[in-house]
Order: structure tokens, then C-alpha cells, then sequence
């Protein structure tokens, strides 16, 4: 006899393709979802009430960039309302501190700053769009002055594989509870500082 799957902790959920940067290991499609044909803020509510239903615990809010949906703030109510944590992965260079406020109050419980290199020559390259790291680096300062816990989330590539020490370096200078790396094929993993 099979015993049946356990229930799904975690969703993804991918909001938007819409996005400020262009980095090209990007996972989106190649043929990318138009803003006109994303599911609207009703079918989202919709959906992480029946992902609550089925045991999901917590949910990335990804894209693209996420942000650049006007409804975010509600969907992050949306998820809140449902006893999900909401973790939001973004780019960090569209949400102005007053988005950001609205975020909290919500009660967005994590933001996830995506990192293309540990230098503006790397990261800027990368995102191919000039003055991103910078922005990267104010936004990710307004995220812990806000008080919400921050992660620094970096794919290793030929670009940046010699920079792994000073990414590291950047998350704890940003005040980042932990560094991570998506890539399996690296020795580099992932990085957690003690709790606070």
C-alpha cells in the first residue's frame, strides 16, 4: 500500500514576466506572459486560499518582478488573511520606501533581493541596466530599517563565480540574515548568520 504525497509547503507563485532588468539566465519562458493575460487579483485570492487549503505554508511572490503589479499589497493581505508567510523575491529597484511601507502593513514577512554581482561593473552588466546595484543597495537598507527580515538571493555564474567571498560580504553589509544560491552545479550553497 502507498501512502499518499505529503501536502506541498511552499508555492511559487509567479505573478508577473514583466520585469526592469534583463538578465539572461532568466528561468521566464521565452515566449512571455502579456500584462493583459496574467490572472487578475480575484483569481490569485482565489488560488492561495485553496494552496492554504492543501497544507502550503508559505508563498514566494516571484515573476518577473512582482512589484510591478499594482495590486501586490493586496495579494500579500490575500495571503496573510490565509495563515501563509509571504516571502517576496524582487529585484529591488522599482519599490519606492512608501511601496515598501505599504508591503509591511500588510504584513509581508520576508523580502528576498535578488543580486546579480558583488560589483556595480558585475550586477549592472548583468541586469543590463545601469545604476541597478546602487538602487539594489539603498532598497536593501530601507528593508531592515523597516524592520522585515532580508535575504540576498544570487544565481552563480562565469560572470560572478570569483566574487563568491564578497557576496557573502555584501549580504552581512546589507544586514541579510542569509546569502543564497540557487545553482545546484557550485560549491556554494547557501549562507545563514546566527539569529538575531
Amino acid at each position: 500500500m502507498t501512502r499518499p504525497a505529503p501536502p506541498p509547503l511552499g508555492m511559487l507563485a509567479e505573478l508577473t514576466h514583466r520585469c526592469p532588468l534583463q538578465c539572461p539566465y532568466c528561468s521566464n519562458p521565452l515566449e512571455l506572459t502579456r500584462k493583459r493575460d496574467e490572472l487578475d487579483t480575484a483569481t490569485w485570492q482565489r488560488v492561495f486560499a485553496e494552496a492554504a487549503e492543501l497544507g502550503v505554508l508559505q508563498v514566494h511572490l516571484s515573476g518577473g518582478e512582482p512589484a510591478a503589479r499594482p495590486d501586490l499589497e493586496a495579494l500579500v493581505a490575500s495571503c496573510v488573511e490565509h495563515g501563509l508567510y509571504t516571502n517576496l523575491i524582487t529585484a529591488g529597484v522599482n519599490l519606492s520606501r512608501a511601496r515598501l511601507d505599504a508591503l509591511a502593513e500588510a504584513g509581508l514577512d520576508h523580502v528576498q533581493l535578488s543580486i546579480q554581482g558583488a560589483s556595480a561593473e558585475v550586477n549592472d552588466r548583468i541586469a543590463n541596466l545601469p545604476g541597478a546595484f546602487e538602487k539594489k543597495r539603498a532598497f536593501a537598507a530601507e528593508v531592515t530599517d523597516a524592520g522585515l527580515p532580508l535575504t540576498l538571493n544570487s544565481v552563480i555564474h562565469r560572470h560572478n563565480l570569483h566574487q563568491l567571498p564578497e557576496l557573502v560580504e555584501l549580504a552581512l553589509d546589507l544586514g541579510a540574515g542569509a546569502w543564497r544560491s540557487p545553482t545546484p552545479s557550485t560549491t556554494a550553497g547557501r549562507w545563514r548568520t546566527a539569529p538575531r
